[in-house]
C-alpha cells in the first residue's frame, strides 16, 4: 500500500468517512510521525572464540556457579555457571574493582534471566541513549513469549504491550518475533501499522543508536553478550529456551573448556562461588601472582547475590582463610543481606573464621 501524505484535507475526509472514530485519529498521528525510512542495520556474525594458548598458569581463568551477578541494584542475571578466561582491557593486570578492566572469553556457560532482568538490561543498556523511541519498558515472560510494556515515542507517545517468541538464529542473534501488538490500550497495533504500508522498524527509526540491538521489519534483534554490563564477555550462543518465567542460555563449550576440572579446580563440596585461578589479578590494594582467590557465599541456602562494583563492602561483611598454597578462601555475605548481618563464622557449621578485621589484617599481610 502506497503511504498517503498526511495533510489538513487528508485528515478532514478521512475523520468524515470515519465520523470521527479513535482509530482514524490513530492512523493519522502514526502516519504524521513516520519518518523517511533509513538502511536496515543488520547483525554481525558471531565470530568462533580463539583456543587459548600456552600452559594454563599463564593465563587467568575465572569459575562461577550459582551466581546473581548484578545488572543494577535491583535486578540481577542468574549465572548458573559460567567458566572462562579473564582477558585484560586496561593497564597491565585485571582488577577486579573495575569490571570495565577486563572481559572473560567463555569457554562454557548457562545463563538464565527473567523479566525483571530483561527489564534492566532493556532499559539501562539497550535503549539507554538519546532519542530513545522506546520508555518506560517492562519485561514479563509468559506462556513462552517476552511480553513488553511501555511507550513507543514516535511524535507523539505511543503506550502498547507486544508478545515476542524469542529465537536463536544461525549468527548467534536472538529474535524477538512478535506475536501480537495492543496501542492505546486495545487496538491492534500491527494491523494499522502494515495498512500503513509501514513496519516496525520505521517507527522504532531503524535503532539508529541502540546497544546491542537492531530491528528489521517487525522483528527485534538482539546480540546477547553486547546487551550486558561490564565486565564484557566474549562468546556464542549454542541454544535459547524458554523455562517457565526464565529465558535460558547455553553458550558454546570450546575446546580449552578443560581446564577447568584439572587446573581450575573449586573448593569440594562449595555450591555458590566465584574463583579466580592462574595468572595475576588485583583487587584493593592487592595484587595476587599464580592467583587463586576462592570467593564463596557465606550463606548457600539461596544463590550467591553480588554486584561487583559493591564487593568490598560484601568482602568486608564476610572473613577469609589462608590456604596451604597461600591461596585465599574468602567467604562473602550476599549483596541484599548487607547492613543486615557481619558473619564472625560460616552459616551452618565450621572452625572459628577470621574477624572482619582480622581480614583486612591478612589480606594486607599478604601483599607484603
Amino acid at each position: 500500500m502506497t503511504e498517503e501524505p498526511l495533510t489538513r484535507d487528508n485528515l478532514r475526509r478521512a475523520l468524515a468517512v470515519s465520523g470521527g472514530s479513535l482509530t482514524v485519529v490513530i492512523v493519522a498521528l502514526l502516519v504524521s510521525a513516520a519518518s523517511p525510512s533509513s538502511p536496515v542495520a543488520s547483525g554481525e556474525p558471531v565470530a568462533q572464540s580463539p583456543i587459548a594458548t600456552g600452559r594454563p598458569d599463564t593465563l587467568l581463568w575465572t569459575q562461577m556457579q550459582n551466581v546473581d551477578l548484578h545488572i543494577n541494584a535491583t535486578s540481577a542475571m542468574h549465572l548458573r555457571t559460567l567458566r572462562g578466561q579473564v582477558i585484560t582491557l586496561k593497564g597491565n593486570v585485571p582488577a577486579l574493582d573495575d569490571p570495565t578492566s577486563f572481559k572473560i572469553r567463555i569457554t562454557a556457560a548457562t545463563v538464565t534471566l527473567d523479566g525483571p532482568a530483561l527489564t534492566a538490561l532493556m532499559n539501562d543498556i539497550v535503549f539507554n541513549y538519546k532519542g530513545s523511541p522506546v520508555r518506560r519498558l517492562r519485561i514479563t515472560i509468559e506462556n513462552g513469549e517476552v511480553v513488553q510494556h511501555g511507550v513507543m515515542h514516535k511524535g507523539v507517545d505511543i503506550p502498547f504491550t507486544m508478545n515476542a517468541k524469542p529465537e536463536l538464529q544461525p549468527d548467534g542473534t536472538v529474535k524477538l518475533m512478535p506475536t501480537k501488538m495492543r496501542v492505546f490500550g486495545g487496538v491492534d497495533g500491527f494491523k494499522l501499522l502494515h495498512a500503513l504500508g509501514i513496519h516496525l522498524d520505521k517507527m522504532l527509526n531503524h535503532l539508529e543508536g541502540a546497544h546491542g540491538a537492531f530491528v528489521h521489519g517487525d522483528d527485534i534483534y538482539l546480540k546477547p553478550t553486547e546487551i550486558i554490563p561490564p565486565p564484557k564477555v566474549e562468546g556464542r550462543l549454542a541454544s535459547l529456551r524458554v523455562e517457565g518465567n526464565l529465558m535460558v542460555q547455553e553458550f558454546v563449550r570450546t575446546t580449552d573448556d578443560t581446564v577447568f576440572g584439572t587446573f581450575v579446580k573449586p573448593e569440594p563440596g562449595a555450591r555458590n562461588f566465584i574463583y579466580f585461578r592462574g595468572a595475576r589479578l588485583t583487587f584493593g590494594k592487592l595484587t595476587m601472582t599464580d592467583t587463586d582467590l576462592f570467593i564463596q557465599d557465606a550463606d548457600e541456602r539461596d544463590p550467591f547475590d553480588v554486584l561487583l562494583t559493591e564487593y568490598n563492602k560484601q568482602l568486608v561483611a564476610g572473613y577469609t582463610r589462608n590456604k596451604s598454597n597461600y591461596g585465599l578462601h574468602t567467604f562473602m555475605v550476599d549483596y541484599g543481606k548487607l547492613g543486615k548481618v557481619q558473619l564472625t563464622q560460616p552459616v551452618g557449621s565450621g572452625p572459628a573464621p577470621d574477624s572482619a578485621d582480622a581480614l583486612q589484617r591478612r589480606l594486607s599481610s599478604s601483599s607484603r
